[in-house]
């Protein structure tokens, strides 16, 4: 366990690995570093993984982000320049991939490439008269939730959270006791995150200049939505690809460590990806 101190927080990291390049992955809304294990001994022959707890997550300490996506992202630099861990493969899932997204184009001289699974982009979808109406939806659901969390419901929000994004509505009931009062406990996280207006819509245009590799990767079982935001994102970046997972839905790397990780390597190998 090692731990730095940035911006007021002290941030729990873990390294793995001794060969190969320098690789971080970043965990999504309502859990934390945890959720990477199934696929860190798939890593641990060929990278030099860091994992790490995000501010006010897991081991990792810190008050309410005013600003998450910015906090979560300049934190992740600081991190990274104080561990000498760059520049490095950056691979998020769902709201960190915003956040990996955010990090390339504030920070470039740390980035490799970005794997990024299903970022949740709301925003995107008001470009198209077609997906409005979905986009409204989607902020109504978020509103859902985030007033269950304020009304001391939020075990119910994460079992709504969790079933919808699974598309199981028995997914919760398959969460181990300790996993639910990790979803319990980060309510209130994925509440800021959520009420944070970047959170809805990156720089497009920075995004269009971003030069490193970067991969999209979407499960064929996930819901809809979150492909058409893959592919928005895709088709605005110069160096992007999108690879779609087949029976696959939000979790790969929870459901298909095997294949998320032979994904990954793929990319890093197919597309030569050279240090800086």
């Amino acid at each position: 366990m090692s731990v730095v101190d940035v911006g007021g927080a002290r941030l729990f990291f873990e390294r793995q690995g001794e060969e190969g390049d320098p690789i971080v992955l970043i965990h999504g809304s309502w859990v934390d570093h945890r959720t990477w294990e199934p696929i860190l001994p798939l890593l641990a022959g060929s990278m030099r993984t860091l994992v790490y707890d995000r501010r006010g997550h897991g081991e990792s300490s810190g008050g309410p982000r005013p600003e998450p996506l910015r906090t979560d992202a300049e934190d992740l630099a600081e991190l990274l320049v104080a561990s000498d861990h760059y520049p490095v493969h950056v691979v998020g899932h769902s709201y960190e991939g915003n956040v990996a997204l955010r990090l390339g184009v504030d920070h470039p001289e740390l980035v490799r490439s970005l794997v990024v699974h299903e970022p949740a982009l709301i925003g995107l979808l008001d470009d198209d008269p077609a997906t409005q109406p979905e986009a409204a939806r989607l902020r109504a659901d978020v509103a859902t939730l985030t007033a269950l969390i304020d009304h001391g419901r939020s075990e119910e929000a994460a079992r709504e959270f969790v079933n919808a994004f699974a598309q199981d509505p028995e997914a919760w009931t398959r969460l181990s006791p300790e996993w639910k009062r990790t979803f319990v406990k980060n309510a209130s996280r994925w509440r800021e995150e959520f009420a944070d207006p970047a959170t809805e819509r990156p720089d497009l245009l920075a995004l269009s200049e971003f030069m490193s590799p970067v991969l999209f990767t979407e499960g064929a079982l996930s819901p809809p939505f979150l492909h058409r935001m893959s592919e928005a994102l895709r088709s605005r970046m110069k160096n992007a690809y999108l690879v779609r997972l087949p029976d696959v839905g939000h979790f790969p790397h929870l459901t298909h460590p095997a294949l998320y990780v032979g994904v990954l390597h793929r990319f890093l190998v197919e597309r030569d990806v050279p240090a800086m």
